[in-house]
Parts: C-alpha cells; structure tokens; sequence
C-alpha cells in the first residue's frame, strides 16, 4: 500500500526503534510523521539526532514508494478488472456506472427500518457472487456496530435472488464462510482495527468493506458536549477508509443515522411519520469524506431512495419494495400505481428535507 498507513516494519528503521515506537503505542508510519524531532525526543526519551534520523527515514522509505498514474490507466484498469459492487437496484447500478464505486465512500442515511442494513447486505451478497452472475468473487469484511448482522437474512435473500445456485447446501456455506463480520463497540475499537485492514484485504481477497452503523459508534463513545473530539476521531477514520479503498480499489459502504430537530419529532404526514429537516448524522465535516449520498425511507414493505450527492450521477428518486428477495427496485407499473400525493409524501420540501 503506498500511502503513509504503511507498517513500522517497512519504514526502513532497526528493529529496536520499531520495538521502542510500538511499546508507545506508535502503529504505524503515519504516526510518526504526526510529530516532530522535539515531541519524538520527549515521548521516546531519545537524543535529538536520533528522533531526526527516525523522521527521515520514515520519509525517505515513503516517499520512495510514491507511484504515479495517468488519467488513461486509470480508466484502462477499471474496464480491464471493474470492481464495482452491485446493490440491486437496477437505476441505481446504472447512474453509478456499475454500483458502488471502487475507492469510494458510499453513505446510505435513513431512520431506523429504511433498509440501510438490508441494503448493506445486499451489496455483500453481490460482492460475493461470480462474476458471471454480476459479481466480485471476493470477500467482504463487515463491521457491525449494532448486532444487526443476520445470517439468516442473507440466506433468504440469497435463496429467492439466485435460487439454481443458493439451495445447494455447500455453495450457500461458501457463501457464508466469504463474510468476514467483526462486531465494534466505539470509533476507538474500530479505529485500532483499521491497521490490520491492509492486511485482511490482501490475505482474504476483500472486495468490499461495511460499516453499520457508523453514528452508533460515535453517539456510544462521544456525548453531544465532545463535538470537536468526536470529529477529529471521525476524521481519522474516514481518512484510512479511503486511502485504504484508493489504493486496493475496492468500495466501502457505511450506514447511517439521521438526526432532527424536536419540534419536528413524530409529525405525521399521509400514513408515514416524516421528520421535515431530517439530515444526516455526523455533521459537516464528515460529510466531506462521503462521495456518494443517499437518503433512504421505507414504511409498509414500500420505499424511496433519494441519490442526493454523488460525483457519478445527478440527484435520482427510486422507489422500491422490501421483500424476500431483498430490497428491489419496483418496475414502470407498480411505481406508476402509487399515487402522485403518497410518493410527494415520502419526499416533502426536497430542498430542506434532504441535507447532502
């Protein structure tokens, strides 16, 4: 991986100067860059030329690593070996050029029971699938923050999606077996793993990365008084997301949660309880690090999915049914037969409503 994520081991320094920096509890090259010679001296207890020449060492190791590409590579590599992931969701895969984008952020938002989770599941199963059936043949490594990874929900969806291959019992164990879930607690437990994220990608063939659900992790470690805290371990995260998903060119997709102001709790409009100024959780500065955007609502086996922020594709409303096959994309008549008021319901004042 050529970014400054690299390990203490491939920096180019002796073996008891990674010892020392591990024992306090430096992780990797990135960490020492964060200081100067000055704090190195008094973190490590060394001279002043010796936490010189760690910094330059360090520096010279990475930026020998630095590789360049052009514009025309990059796009000869993507039609060579695309790694998009599917979601199932026709119009979207199509506006997306393929789905979820390798080396991207891709942020699903919504209340609690509008199919993130669902959504994240379905993108797995695809990630999975051979490639002549539209997938990646590849693993996915699952972080699941709220225990809402479900086996069982897989299984079916994957049963009544490609039945001829998902009711023999090895290929469905096969299946199974290529989702690598780990369960995390806080920002802080998924932060101390991101070092080996590397290193799993490489021995599992990963070829997408989940995270559900990113605002219970912050909310559970951080109150509302410890913003500025909460950000900058945000921050942190998102950046190794992404140097992470550049450099090996796989997708990562991450649910999360909405937030509202109180006033507008519990309003009801038609048959479905809305919250008017709903916006993604997080705040500002996380959105920055999201590529792609999209709003999700759903209420009596019926949704919508608004595509509000996206380099790839212009704002798009898509209406979809959850079922025993997963969440899929309603066709030109079953859409048509909703009414026009009901459909406006789901998505009232557009511009206020829906904060990219």
């Amino acid at each position: 991986m050529t970014s400054c994520h690299a390990s203490l081991k491939r920096s180019g320094l002796e073996d008891k100067t990674v010892f020392l920096l591990e024992s306090k509890k430096f992780r990797d090259a990135h960490d020492v860059l964060r200081y100067s010679p000055i704090d190195l001296v008094q973190v490590l207890d060394i001279p002043l030329a010796r936490a010189k020449e760690i910094i330059d060492t360090v520096s010279s190791r990475l930026a020998s690593k630095v590789e360049r590409t052009t514009a025309l590579h990059m796009k000869q590599a993507e039609l060579d070996d695309p790694r998009s992931v599917r979601t199932g969701l026709d119009t979207l895969d199509s506006l997306l050029k393929g789905g979820l984008r390798a080396g991207t952020i891709t942020e699903f938002v919504g209340p609690p029971g509008s199919c993130k989770s669902q959504l994240c599941l379905q993108a797995s199963l695809f990630a999975t699938l051979p490639r002549r059936l539209g997938g990646l043949e590849g693993k996915v490594l699952y972080f699941d923050a709220e225990n809402h990874f479900r086996a069982e929900r897989l299984v079916q969806m994957a049963q009544n999606r490609f039945p001829e291959r998902y009711l023999a019992k090895p290929l469905l164990d096969k299946l199974l077996a290529h989702i690598l879930v780990a369960s995390v607690s806080s920002l802080s437990h998924l932060e101390s793993m991101l070092p080996n994220l590397e290193r799993t990608i490489l021995e599992h063939a990963v070829r997408l990365v989940v995270i559900d659900n990113i605002a219970v992790l912050a909310r559970t470690e951080y109150s509302p008084a410890e913003t500025v805290a909460r950000q900058q371990a945000l921050g942190k995260i998102a950046s190794s997301l992404k140097k992470v998903a550049c450099a090996y060119r796989i997708p990562v997709v991450i649910a999360n949660q909405v937030m509202s102001t109180v006033d507008d709790l519990n309003r009801d409009i038609g048959a479905m309880k809305l919250l008017p100024s709903m916006q993604a959780a997080l705040g500002a500065k996380w959105a920055h690090y999201v590529n792609t955007r999209a709003f999700l609502l759903h209420t009596g086996g019926r949704g919508a999915l608004q595509l509000a922020k996206s380099p790839f594709a212009p704002e798009t409303r898509i209406l979809f049914a959850a079922s025993e096959q997963g969440v899929r994309e309603l066709d030109t008549g079953e859409a048509a037969s909703i009414q026009e008021f009901e459909a406006n319901q789901f998505f009232c004042n557009h511009d206020y409503y829906w904060q990219a």
